[in-house]
């Protein structure tokens, strides 16, 4: 069970939820330039991989519905005596660890998600001024009132570690303090 979680984190998945491969090239076929623009930014979108993985999840909680069904009419029809106990139904096991399977991915897309949009609410709330992307500065002075250069976002940038550096020497001399005291 710990090797399926370690294999789910890393993307990877080991149940039957890969889109159907055929439908998919046959589009790709139709239009190849607008499905590789589109695969690259689904690619790293995590919306999207929801969206997609929970197109799965229906399907497959679907098939546990069904299984279960043809599980609860075998062992009805072994209890009345109308069916031997030699053929076997399709195992409910197998059918629910896939679904638990999408599960987890969802969970790791929608923490991944949670993540960025904290990051992102940070970002804007310590460093609100957009940075020109060109790491050429013909001035080091300021380029607007609204924008850093990126040499004023390093030299940002560096201070803040510098500072974050200072904080944690603090902390650790002062808990060193109180241990010695101790």
């Amino acid at each position: 069970m710990a090797t399926q979680g370690s294999v789910q984190q890393s993307g990877l998945s080991t149940s039957s939820t890969v889109p159907n491969t055929t439908s998919a090239s046959q589009q790709q076929q139709s239009h190849p330039q607008h499905q590789q623009g589109v695969s690259t930014e689904a690619k790293f979108d995590n919306v999207a991989k929801v969206k997609g993985l929970i197109w799965h999840l229906k399907e497959d909680f679907a098939n546990v519905i069904k299984v279960a069904a043809a599980n609860i009419y075998h062992n009805s029809s072994v209890d009345n005596g109308m069916k031997t106990g030699d053929d076997t139904p399709p195992r409910l096991d197998k059918s629910l660890e896939e679904v638990f399977s999408i599960c987890n991915q969802i969970e790791l897309h929608l923490k991944t998600i949670q993540e960025c949009s904290l990051q992102l609410r940070d970002s804007q709330q310590y460093l609100p001024l957009p940075v020109l992307t060109t790491k050429t500065d013909v001035n080091q002075g300021p380029t607007q009132d609204t924008t850093l250069s990126y040499s004023q976002y390093l030299a940002t940038v560096k201070s803040q570690v510098a500072f974050a550096k200072n904080v944690q020497e603090i902390l650790m001399e002062g808990a060193r303090k109180i241990t010695q005291n101790e």
